[in-house]
């Protein structure tokens, strides 16, 4: 069963980042080089360094870390539908917490809001999914946000001039295919790490390389309806070298469709 990254509302980055590292993870390494860069990885004595950036620094490498997700926001991604309902829905249940008194301190609460829910009318507005959450907000969200940190780059060079540096990117995002039938394989290289749409910005960067670890996609299949044993990878790790492989193309976004739909 696939374990999430990302457990709680309040999670740290550094307990984050701790989870990708996890034991038992299903890792993707198509190279012996990655192998060997995951393992040195795995192995290495991390710092926190969130308080200067990037985010974790060890002997020899430095990883910066950020997330994305698949939500239709406004306003540069500050107005995020997704992220105001779930402060609405922790606001309710820290209320019920203060209501009920004597909660225990050592149990820890998600809370996860209902984008349809309009809290001046009390109601329910339903929407269709791709107005909440759609491939091209995927791309847009990815684009800015990673644009951002690939501008700190050279700051993150001047600081730790003898280290690689590497991106952990946490993805939020649901699962992504055409609208089209396709087979199983096809289907594993329409990760975003195989879309032109994804990694050209990557291709000209000054970034060693990319770890990217997935908290919320699921391949639901008739044997599987629940998409927990799937072949989706937890975390994949791309070195610059292969940046773009073989398998990588410019996907046509009208045609992605999310799983959940």
């Amino acid at each position: 069963m696939k374990g999430m990254l990302k457990v709680f509302n309040g999670d740290s980055e550094w307990e984050i980042f701790q989870r990708v590292l996890e034991d038992g993870r299903i890792i993707l390494a198509r190279h012996s080089n990655e192998k060997a860069l995951f393992d040195e990885i795995t192995n290495a004595k991390w710092a926190d360094n969130t308080d200067t950036r990037p985010d974790f620094i060890s002997e020899n490498l430095m990883i910066e870390m950020f997330e994305i997700d698949d939500i239709v926001t406004t306003k540069k991604g500050k107005n995020n539908p997704q992220r105001k309902a779930d402060a609405r829905a922790m606001r309710d249940v820290q209320k019920f917490i203060d209501e009920v008194g004597d909660f225990r301190e050592d149990i820890q609460v998600v809370a996860h809001g209902d984008t349809r829910y309009n809290p001046k009318t009390d109601s329910y507005e339903l929407d269709r999914t791709e107005d909440h959450h759609n491939y091209q907000a995927y791309i847009n969200n990815f684009l800015r946000i990673c644009q951002k940190h690939l501008d700190s780059v050279p700051e993150y060079r001047k600081n730790y001039p003898d280290k690689k540096l590497g991106f952990l990117i946490i993805d939020d995002a649901t699962f992504y295919v055409p609208k089209l039938k396709i087979s199983a394989k096809e289907t594993f290289t329409n990760l975003p790490f195989f879309d032109k749409n994804f990694m050209k910005l990557f291709v000209k960067s000054d970034v060693d390389f990319v770890v990217w670890a997935f908290n919320n996609k699921y391949l639901y299949t008739l044997e599987d309806k629940h998409g927990q044993d799937s072949f989706i990878p937890d975390v994949t790790l791309i070195t610059k070298d292969y940046y773009y492989s073989k398998f990588t193309k410019l996907l046509d976004v009208d045609a992605m469709k999310s799983l959940e739909e």
